[in-house]
């Protein structure tokens, strides 16, 4: 099932007037929290290895093209996938015949991505310093599989939906997917607290504090042991971030097909430049 298909189940937002409520995100009110949320090289090999054995990237390979008509895209046009870790998203997209680019901040999964997924223009870069010319003009930008979130403050979130915006020529379309706070809500089904659990030999303590939106899990598969923090977000604030930032016409939906958002679907958020 197409975007076009569904049509009249969009969740369609023109939005106006307030920001994002900065201070109920804050970091410092998490009292166990470092100041930075994550090392440059937390989602490396390792949480690679963690999220495959989580079937975090099933699907990629169908999703290319369905995240490819959200964006209006076609074979041949510019398109970056903000935050690529191994790329195999990004590579997805190349055999589809999109011109694809990788862009991470780790070396370390940039080396990887280029090893595993050939194909693809890679780039080691930090999206939040001054972008050079090749990392802008884009047709098209993805940032996927929670890929946002990790600013030190809700600031430095807000600086890099603007970089997202920066990236893109005018008319180019952004897809962010996404776990928001509905999600896990109802994935936890708790209100705080510490949620321990085991999914195909990966075990997992999740630390949540849904007045922040803060989520520290700490992974433990075989030698591999992760610890992820990460800032979540209601959709309507990321929506207004989103215009803030000088997108328009934001929309959002429940996967890349254009389905509708339901509690447990991952937020699939749409905008264009």
């Amino acid at each position: 099932m197409r975007r076009g298909d569904l049509e009249d189940c969009r969740n369609r937002r023109r939005l106006t007037g307030t920001g994002v409520d900065r201070s109920r995100y804050a970091l410092k009110s998490v009292s166990d929290q470092p100041p930075i949320l994550n090392e440059v090289d937390t989602y490396g090999p390792a949480y690679m290895r963690v999220a495959n054995q989580l079937g975090r990237y099933e699907g990629n390979e169908e999703e290319a093209p369905l995240a490819m008509d959200l964006l209006g895209v076609k074979a041949g046009d510019r398109v970056v996938d903000a935050g690529c870790g191994l790329g195999r998203f990004v590579a997805a997209l190349a055999e589809n015949g999109i011109d694809a680019v990788g862009v991470d901040i780790s070396e370390i999964a940039i080396a990887a991505a280029k090893r595993e997924y050939p194909g693809p223009t890679y780039y080691v870069a930090d999206l939040m310093q001054p972008l050079p010319p090749k990392l802008k003009g884009f047709d098209g930008l993805v940032s996927l599989s929670s890929s946002f979130g990790f600013g030190e403050t809700v600031a430095e979130d807000e600086a890099m939906m603007r970089a997202y915006r920066e990236m893109l020529r005018p008319g180019g379309k952004m897809a962010m997917e996404l776990s928001d706070l509905e999600r896990s809500r109802y994935r936890l089904k708790t209100d705080e607290g510490v949620v321990e659990r085991e999914t195909n030999g990966v075990q997992e303590t999740l630390d949540v504090n849904f007045s922040t939106g803060m989520l520290h899990v700490h992974y433990v598969y075989g030698d591999d042991v992760v610890d992820s923090r990460i800032r979540m977000y209601e959709a309507e604030d990321l929506e207004r971030m989103a215009v803030e930032a000088g997108f328009r016409d934001v929309e959002h939906y429940g996967n890349f097909a254009g389905g509708p958002k339901r509690p447990e679907d991952r937020l699939v958020l749409v905008a264009t430049a």
